[in-house]
């Protein structure tokens, strides 16, 4: 029962690492999307400035386009991320907590039949004590018999 108890308590620890290290991981999602988003923003603030600089030249406006291009991308790239990843990284999360409450309940289970066999235990050990004693006494009378009839029947043969 003990080589069961640790395996199951080498799940848990194992299970509470795999939470630990799914919410860091989300965590370093939820900042990389919070970047690009951030990129995005800084991109569009810098062709806004751009723009209101009066420069007028062909290589400002080519240069404005693709500042906002690349906001869109990193927009974008933070809007794929932040629906399907993070939906992603959340339903693990969430399994790896069903994971572990069903772990607890298998170990408040086991822990509870562990406490029921260790009563058992110790109720049988009381009752093994009492037959010995009941055997060691039937023991004792059964040699009183045995010696009291030894000595009438040494008596009537002598």
């Amino acid at each position: 029962m003990a080589k069961r108890e640790q395996v199951v308590e080498e799940v848990v620890e194992e299970t509470v690492r795999s939470i630990t290290q799914a919410q860091a991981d989300y965590e370093q999602l939820m900042d990389e999307i919070r970047g690009s988003w951030q990129r995005a923003r800084d991109l569009r603030e810098k062709a806004a400035e751009l723009e209101l600089s009066g420069r007028t030249d062909a290589q400002v406006g080519a240069e404005i386009r693709q500042l906002l291009d690349q906001a869109k991308r990193f927009e974008l790239l933070g809007d794929q991320k932040d629906r399907h990843e993070k939906q992603e990284a959340i339903r693990y999360i969430e399994d790896l907590q069903r994971e572990a409450s069903a772990l607890r309940g298998t170990v408040q289970h086991n822990q509870s039949v562990l406490a029921r066999q260790r009563k058992e235990l110790e109720e049988a050990k009381e009752e093994a004590v009492a037959m010995v004693q009941r055997a060691e006494k039937r023991v004792q009378e059964t040699e009183r018999l045995l010696a009291y009839e030894m000595a009438k029947l040494a008596e009537l043969e002598g």
